[in-house]
């Protein structure tokens, strides 16, 4: 080993950069805390009282709309003949009848 490298000087060089680098690491924690609480703060919302008139109406608007498309589906639906089902043979016109007994 050289004898620069282990001089005093070197090492109350070191000592002093590590304490200055601790002392760095504190403040950035801190500051980043005392940043963070008013962030935390800023996206809570303020507690509500409900919705508002303008979204009430909304609300009852859409409800209306509901009402009526659901009537205007059933009324629909109640006109429409109902349809008795055949059996259909999708093959019938090709396959051979079974034979008779």
């Amino acid at each position: 080993m050289h004898a620069s490298l282990t001089s005093p000087f070197n090492v109350q060089r070191d000592e002093r950069n590590r304490r200055a680098l601790h002392l760095f690491c504190l403040a950035a924690v801190a500051a980043l805390m005392l940043v963070q609480v008013p962030c935390a703060h800023a996206q809570r919302a303020s507690p509500s009282q409900g919705p508002s008139e303008k979204e009430k109406a909304k609300i009852q608007e859409k409800r209306a709309f509901e009402k009526d498309t659901d009537e205007a589906y059933q009324t629909t639906i109640g006109r429409m003949p109902e349809v008795k089902q055949q059996k259909v043979d999708p093959w019938g016109s090709i396959r051979t009848p079974p034979p008779q007994k």
